[in-house]
This record gives C-alpha cells, sequence and structure tokens, in this order.
C-alpha cells in the first residue's frame, strides 16, 4: 500500500470522527460511576450539580427561543435526549458544513458518504460526476461561515430532522483542464445562502446526524 493511500485513508478516518463528535457529542456533564471513599462522594455531588445547571441552562435558552413550533420541539427532543444542546448542534452543524462542503469540491465520495443519506450521495455524487465528464476542476475556499442558523425542526416517531440556513464566504473558482478560470474569480469572496436538513433518531445511543437534505437560498 503506497504512503499516499495511507495518508488518505487517515484524513478519511480523522474527518469522520471530527463530524460524528461535534454534532453528535454530550455535554460533558454528565455524571461518572462513583469512586470509593469521599473523594467519589464529592465528585458525583459536583457532577450531578453540574448536570442540573446544564439542564437549567438548557431549559433557559428553550425558553428564550421565540417560535414556538421550535421551542415545542426542541422540549420534546431534550424529554428524549437528555444531552441535546441547541448551542453544541449549530456549532456542529457549522463544523458538519465546511468539512461536507471542502469533500464536495474535492470530489470525496467516499467521505461524503459517511455522512449524507442516498438521496443527498446521489445529487452530489451526479454533480461531481459531471465535473468529471467535464474535466473541470473545483479551487473552492471557505473563508467564513458568517450565520448559522435554525429554521424548522420537527420530531416524528423518535426521529428529529433540524433545517438550518447557513451564509457564509466563499472564493469560488472552477478551472477547465487546460487551468483556466472557467467560472468565478480567484480574488473576490462570493456569499452562498444554504439550506441543509439533518436527521438523528434520538432515542438511539449513537449521536450522529445525516444530512438528508440540501438546497440553496
Amino acid at each position: 500500500m503506497s504512503l499516499d493511500i495511507i495518508l488518505v485513508a487517515f484524513v478519511a478516518v480523522f474527518i469522520f470522527l471530527r463530524l460524528r463528535s461535534e454534532l453528535g457529542k454530550k455535554t460533558g456533564n454528565e455524571p461518572q460511576p462513583p469512586l470509593a471513599g469521599q473523594h467519589s462522594r464529592h465528585k458525583l455531588h459536583d457532577d450531578l450539580q453540574a448536570e442540573a445547571e446544564d439542564r437549567t441552562s438548557q431549559a433557559d435558552i428553550i425558553d428564550m427561543e421565540e417560535d414556538p413550533v421550535l421551542r415545542g420541539t426542541y422540549a420534546d427532543i431534550r424529554k428524549l435526549d437528555r444531552s441535546f444542546n441547541v448551542a453544541q448542534f449549530i456549532d456542529g452543524a457549522k463544523s458538519a458544513y465546511g468539512m461536507i462542503l471542502e469533500a464536495f469540491w474535492a470530489g470525496d465520495k467516499d467521505t461524503l458518504a459517511n455522512f449524507l443519506d442516498d438521496a443527498v450521495i446521489a445529487k452530489f455524487g451526479a454533480a461531481i460526476a459531471a465535473r468529471e465528464a467535464g474535466e473541470l476542476t473545483i479551487e473552492n475556499q471557505l473563508l467564513d461561515v458568517t450565520d448559522a442558523s435554525v429554521i424548522s425542526a420537527e420530531l416524528v416517531s423518535g426521529r428529529a430532522e433540524i433545517t438550518v440556513h447557513f451564509t457564509s464566504e466563499v472564493v469560488a473558482v472552477t478551472r477547465n483542464k487546460d487551468g483556466k478560470i472557467v467560472e468565478g474569480n480567484a480574488s473576490d469572496a462570493v456569499d452562498m445562502n444554504d439550506k441543509w436538513t439533518f436527521s438523528r433518531d434520538v432515542k438511539s445511543r449513537d449521536p450522529s446526524w445525516t444530512l438528508i437534505a440540501t438546497s440553496a437560498g
């Protein structure tokens, strides 16, 4: 096995583990099994207090949500998964957005297959195939995700679907087989607006969220 193949495999595994941890990570406040002695009692007390504070802070965040539909859905998700954290979900979604875009631009279908459902894989795969058939190369660069906001959420039979609207700045360049720029500008950034829907069975121990739909605008 060549060194290049080993490096590519390593990078793919790293991205996969990072995305799983970002979108599905716990709050870090779950109580650990108590140890023997006085120290264990103090540790257990501290963990339980931290968990209670997290529940309170999450309840406050949910109560501050102005959209009654979102507020109700968040509360329903928390009933099934006490580790669900709105702020952490949004942070994870932002990380996923960047990693998935970069994999798509690079034509890395193996990495995309780890995070997308069949419908989105087919959509992205068709775009990559068309690009390859035209002998085009994407040299896009994500400069910043300027905003990530939840615009809709629903919970059906224990499966949550949350749609996030992303606003980002991207340098978008497409070159032909001769290296000539056929679309975009290497010196100017453009604004991108995307709506991505992530799904997860919140009754499952698996913390991973899957991208099930994308649209522009």
